[in-house]
């Protein structure tokens, strides 16, 4: 306050308050203005490591596929159950105070009532894996079929032959085992059943509708979400130790998936082995080739040579749990070990590709949450990952990789 001044008047010498005093903090994340998301690329992915592609990946986002794809599963195939109910308890085939009884669980080509209810729950769980990823956002939901992010019609022609091939090496060396250990023939494998000619024709033409979308199913559950699902938990360890090399690797999750294949089969020791087995090489052939292709071709190839024995009454019209034999193990083992052999080989001869590189969300290593990012800093194309052009990894051989 200057000389003279009266002691209440203001001080024409103080500066007026400044107005962005107690204004919100720009360091707080509310005021903050939203920048651009940065993306990266990802390492070369294998087929099993496909989800840690997806642009903005959690590691929750499996295990909710999982949740979701049961909840969808079994709602859908209440849906599908219901209107059969009537006939079923009508026709005496489901007998709700004899839950042990209830024969219309099981597959028999004579009733094709069985066949349509069983083939067909069994291939809902195709939409629900694919409306579970759909809810969760893992995109494009081509990823479960390859790292082309689609079916490889192309490759499925391809290995159509070598299913078939192994179809006919399973039963000539079952056959021959069968009359080295016995001293017959095998014929008694494939004695002829009587049988309803209509009915038969019936379950023949629900066999041919259903069963390459049944199989696919199957694979997608147990080759695809599974096998993806446990390769992305298990490709987040650390480490350059051969142990952190073999987690980060296939063999994990190809023996998770096919022990839970074999077990959601009802046979005996001997059928146990034969679909262990052929999980297993299903499952390697996915992560050798990229993809569920080879894995769906075998799978169909089979289910219609066997529903079709059971069709024309070859050895019985009924699924048994009880008809495997240590001959059929071990026909089976040579079988899925030669069109192993054969897919892996014609796939590798052709230059075919097994991975990709993605394009996701760039996250703080340390948070573990994402980071924004200079705008001048991103690449124009990589706003919308779902656009970015394939990279060499895509368009060229790989090496093979150290895992």
């Amino acid at each position: 306050m200057s000389a003279g001044q009266n002691p209440g008047s203001p001080d024409p010498a103080a500066k007026s308050p400044d107005p962005s005093v107690g204004a919100a903090d720009p360091a707080w994340a509310w005021a903050r203005p939203e920048r651009p998301t940065r993306w990266v690329e990802t390492r070369p992915l294998e087929y099993h490591q496909l989800l840690r592609g997806a642009p903005r990946y959690r590691w929750w986002k499996p295990l909710l596929v999982g949740v979701l794809g049961v909840v969808y599963y079994f709602t859908l195939s209440t849906a599908w159950t219901m209107p059969f109910m009537p006939y079923l308890i009508e026709s005496g085939m489901l007998d709700l105070t004899d839950l042990s009884a209830m024969s219309a669980l099981l597959l028999d080509t004579q009733k094709p009532i069985s066949m349509l209810l069983s083939l067909g729950s069994v291939a809902l769980i195709l939409p629900a894996v694919l409306l579970a990823m759909l809810s969760v956002g893992l995109r494009p939901m081509g990823r479960v079929w390859s790292v082309a992010l689609r079916i490889r019609w192309r490759w499925i022609g391809r290995t159509l032959l070598p299913a078939v091939a192994t179809l006919v090496v399973m039963n000539v060396v079952g056959i021959g085992i069968g009359w080295a250990v016995t001293g017959g023939s095998g014929e008694e494998l494939f004695a002829p059943s009587e049988i309803d000619m209509s009915a038969a024709l019936w379950s023949g033409l629900i066999v041919l509708l259903l069963v390459p979308i049944q199989s696919t199913a199957e694979e997608v559950a147990y080759r695809g979400a599974l096998v993806q699902s446990l390769g992305a938990w298990f490709g987040g360890a650390r480490g350059a130790s051969a142990f952190a090399r073999f987690v980060r690797g296939p063999w994990l999750p190809i023996a998770v998936s096919a022990l839970a294949f074999a077990f959601s089969h009802f046979y005996d020791v001997w059928g146990w082995i034969s679909v262990a087995g052929m999980g297993v090489v299903a499952a390697w052939l996915s992560w050798r080739t990229g993809g569920i292709e080879a894995a769906i071709s075998l799978h169909v190839v089979n289910n219609l040579v066997a529903f079709g024995f059971m069709v024309f009454g070859l050895g019985g019209t009924a699924q048994a749990s009880d008809g495997g034999n240590l001959g059929s193990a071990i026909a089976a083992m040579i079988g899925f070990a030669f069109y192993g052999w054969w897919v892996d080989r014609d796939f590798r001869r052709r230059d075919g590709v097994r991975m990709r590189v993605d394009l996701v969300e760039e996250r703080d290593p340390a948070a573990g949450f994402p980071i924004a990012a200079d705008p001048s800093a991103a690449d124009p194309s990589a706003a919308d990952p779902s656009t970015a052009q394939p990279s060499a990894a895509e368009t060229q051989a790989p090496q093979e990789p150290r895992s």
